[in-house]
């Protein structure tokens, strides 16, 4: 019996001894794994994870410092990439009938241009989660703007359909090029800007309210709407204007918020040149944007200001650096001139209205096909404007 009992005993250590060997021998997991594991269940269980505090998990931690910092990748990459687009609908006209928009082509490519085409394309919606939060007003600007822009009628048009505006006292900037109709392009593009212009003066905005989206950039989207409804009304009760249209680039600088609002509708560009290399932050609003590229009426318009009783406009949201230069142009300039000659003639600027004159030129010299309208907005940071002043006063 004695002998049954020793022989019991000694194979349970034998198995507690070879247990303990195997455990040695890896098979248990690191304690990084358990700290995954512990959030992985956390999760299935619908707790919220929270980064784990204990010995185990902070030398795991240590262990990878090597790594580098996929946060901080993240983090650089949102920020080299910091352009918001939200496509803002008409919800309230979205209903009522489209009115005519003629045949689509022309016997005179150049003068048909920018007719809106028949199609009436869904374009897609790019919702920012964020938008709803207005970003805090310091009380001291984060940069400062400069701006210079010109027009000119080109070399194979008889009058001159664009319009734009520089207003630095608001930090706006617009361009709008017109067409359709008898100079009811000139008077589309025109009363857009006039209207805009109105808007901001007086801070009396019309229009629908857009939910979700920072108040100062809805303002931007609904003078446009006011415009867009102005035109269409306009257009409705006079023969000669019917048919009338412009696109709109309306570029609002929030110099206390580090915030640029931008709505466009149509073809016209917003270019941006940052450290050197030059980026469309607009999306033209033609057929071959929509996938008809080669197609004989690519060049159409499917979205324009005051063709429509309401119009779908794009808000652009960006934050704005020093050294920074947005282009802001009208069609005439952006098909005559490529996108490596602009960035060669921003990157090599001294003065933005000689630049300005270079660009113009080069386009009349490329045939000057269509008016020519540029505006260019210069960034610089807050802290060198004061430090100039301050020489400049101390020099006297």
């Amino acid at each position: 019996m004695d002998t049954i009992v020793i022989a019991v005993i000694v194979g349970v250590v034998l198995v507690v001894v070879g247990f303990i060997l195997l455990r040695g021998k890896g098979g248990s997991k690191p304690a990084v794994d358990d700290a995954t594991s512990d959030a992985s269940d956390a999760n299935a269980s619908g707790a919220s994870s929270k980064p784990a505090s204990s010995g185990a998990a902070k030398k795991a931690r240590a262990d990878l410092s090597g790594l580098p910092s996929l946060r901080t990748a993240e983090e650089a990459a949102e920020e080299e990439n910091d352009i918001t687009t939200i496509t803002l609908s008409p919800a309230a006209d979205k209903n009522k009938p489209l009115p005519s928009l003629g045949k689509i082509g022309s016997d005179d490519d150049d003068d048909d241009d920018n007719v809106v085409a028949s199609t009436i394309a869904a374009t897609p919606i790019v919702v920012d989660e964020n938008a709803a939060d207005d970003e805090p007003t310091r009380t001291s600007p984060y940069f400062l703007v400069s701006a210079a822009g010109q027009t000119d009628r080109g070399k194979r048009r008889k009058f001159n359909e664009d319009s734009f505006l520089v207003l630095d006292e608001q930090g706006l900037y617009i361009v709008a090029d017109g067409m359709g109709g008898y100079a009811g392009g000139e008077v589309a593009s025109a009363l857009t800007v006039e209207l805009i212009e109105q808007a901001f003066t007086t801070q009396k905005f019309d229009g629908p309210t857009y939910n979700n989206v920072p108040r100062r950039g809805a303002e931007v989207a609904r003078s446009i709407q006011t415009a867009n409804k102005a035109i269409y009304e306009k257009a409705q009760t006079d023969p000669l204007l019917k048919g009338m249209g412009t696109t709109v680039i309306a570029a609002r600088f929030m110099l206390n918020k580090q915030r640029l609002y931008l709505g466009h509708v149509g073809d016209s560009r917003c270019y941006r040149l940052r450290d050197g290399k030059l980026e469309q932050i607009t999306t033209d609003h033609t057929m071959a944007a929509l996938g008809f590229k080669g197609a004989a009426f690519a060049h159409r318009l499917h979205r324009a200001v005051g063709t429509t009783p309401g119009v779908e406009i794009d808000l652009i949201m960006g934050r704005p650096r020093p050294n920074d230069v947005y282009l802001l142009c009208t069609d005439g300039l952006s098909k005559m001139v490529n996108d490596e000659e602009l960035q060669q003639l921003l990157v090599d600027m001294k003065d933005p209205q000689a630049t300005i004159d270079s660009m113009i030129k080069l386009a009349n010299d490329k045939g000057g096909h269509d008016n020519i309208t540029a505006v260019l907005v210069c960034v610089r940071a807050a802290t060198e404007y004061i430090r100039s002043l301050s020489e400049k006063k101390a020099a006297n």
